[in-house]
């Protein structure tokens, strides 16, 4: 989103089951001939490339839409125009699930201010609200926390209207399209690669087709792999390609992937996404690239304590920026947390304390298809580990030099009120004004009278 992101979504009850969702934002909109594209089809990437993405490009989004279809028969409605444009464009369309193609019902152009941009969607859904409720805005609460450059609204069919106002104005470094590396290829992959690429000899397919592969590491691994340099990737059978797949893997001389393709969230939006839980303290730390089956990732932890944090261990986790509510004791934050001894950082399991994990990465460690948790990974769970380590030894100090300030606080408190009742009788015995700030004086050994 540029400049101003805002999103607006809306769910009216237009039946005893029946909802209908309206999506705005204010994006730079979509071209008329890209929606049906976008929206009307699944899967539709075609790129052998990588980049961190908040979800599978192409499926998520168009699975609620076909959801609503399914369960209602009802057409999905866009709307949706560009900044500069002096017209936008209305489409109504429905899924054709066979041929995986959108089926265009309605078309028209619309007008609009040439500065007026965005999109939305809207589509109707058989729903359960009441028992939908409190995880929806769990979402959205989260979200808000993830994302809080952009301003968020939610209209609810209780008629209760959420509102996230955008709490800092810069963005995450966006991500860049890189190459796969050769160890996190599958046989699936690697077979449209070779028949796609246009190297007619392995030696310029490797140099062509992987990130950080240069000559002499090329010319290493088909040495390595007795493969001839000269020989065509066209002519690979399948035996071949389950080979070289299994080759790519162990050879150790490859340069790790490029993190260039991921985008953490940083730990300045970090600290101002926490700030909707008003905690008394926030520290966070972003841990260093590291690999995982040929794909990088980013690890940013923190750890929120008291002021409105609820009492015990609360854990807020997010993965390529997308809240993740369900499976939480089977993820493995959970069991790091579980394992943490807070006495050493002075702090106790009864405390308001909040555990936040952000996992950026081309391929997140999912433990299953629904991508509910992370898997226990030795590399993740040591990365997740030393960061919640380093954060609580922050936090630790901050709790330690606030107890200082408060016991100092406490004892002048204490010392003003005598001090005072003493300045009144010295006033009253010598028939003078006595400042009590002789008598401080004289606590500090600074008494001349």
């Amino acid at each position: 989103r540029e400049e101003e992101p805002n999103d607006d979504t809306d769910i009216l009850n237009v039946g005893p089951e029946i909802f209908e969702l309206v999506v705005k934002d204010n994006g730079k909109g979509m071209k008329k001939e890209a929606i049906p594209v976008l929206i009307g089809k699944m899967l539709t990437g075609t790129k052998f490339t990588l980049k961190q993405n908040r979800g599978t490009f192409g499926l998520g989004g168009s699975l609620a839409l076909l959801y609503g279809q399914v369960t209602t028969q009802e057409p999905i409605e866009v709307v949706t125009g560009r900044d500069g444009e002096k017209h936008g464009h209305k489409i109504v369309m429905k899924l054709d699930i066979e041929t995986n193609q959108p089926e265009i019902l309605y078309e028209e152009k619309i007008s609009k201010s040439p500065h007026e941009k965005g999109t939305m969607v809207s589509y109707k859904l058989q729903g359960d609200w009441v028992r939908s409720k409190k995880r929806i805005i769990d979402y959205f609460t989260k979200t808000a926390i993830i994302v809080p450059y952009a301003s968020l609204l939610f209209d609810t069919p209780d008629g209760q209207i959420l509102t996230y106002n955008r709490l800092i104005d810069k963005l995450p470094v966006a991500p860049r399209e890189m190459k796969p590396h050769p160890r996190g290829i599958d046989v699936e992959l690697l077979k449209k690669m070779t028949n796609s690429t246009r190297a007619r000899t392995m030696k310029a397919f490797m140099k062509n087709s992987f990130q950080r592969v240069g000559n002499s590491i090329a010319e290493e691994f088909l040495a390595y792999s007795n493969m001839n340099p000269d020989e065509n990737p066209l002519v690979l059978g399948q035996d071949e390609l389950v080979t070289l797949m299994n080759k790519l893997a162990v050879f150790e001389k490859f340069l790790p992937p490029s993190s260039k393709s991921l985008s953490p969230a940083g730990i300045d939006v970090l600290s101002a996404g926490i700030q909707r839980l008003s905690p008394d303290f926030s520290v966070f730390k972003q841990r260093s690239p590291n690999v995982h089956e040929g794909h990088p990732f980013i690890v940013e932890t923190g750890v929120a304590y008291g002021g409105s944090l609820d009492p015990g261990i609360n854990v807020y986790r997010f993965a390529n920026r997308i809240p993740l509510l369900y499976d939480e004791r089977s993820d493995v934050t959970y069991r790091v947390v579980r394992n943490l001894n807070l006495k050493n950082y002075g702090l106790r399991q009864e405390d308001p304390i909040a555990f936040v994990i952000h996992i950026c990465s081309t391929k997140v460690p999912y433990k299953t298809v629904g991508k509910e948790y992370i898997a226990d990974v030795d590399i993740v769970r040591k990365e997740i580990e030393l960061g919640f380590k380093d954060c609580l030894r922050e936090i630790g100090e901050k709790i330690r030099r606030r107890d200082r300030v408060y016991k100092k606080r406490k004892r002048e408190n204490r010392l003003t009120e005598y001090y005072t009742f003493m300045a009144e009788i010295l006033s009253s015995a010598l028939k003078r004004h006595v400042s009590i700030s002789i008598l401080f004086d004289s606590g500090r050994g600074g008494l001349n009278e």
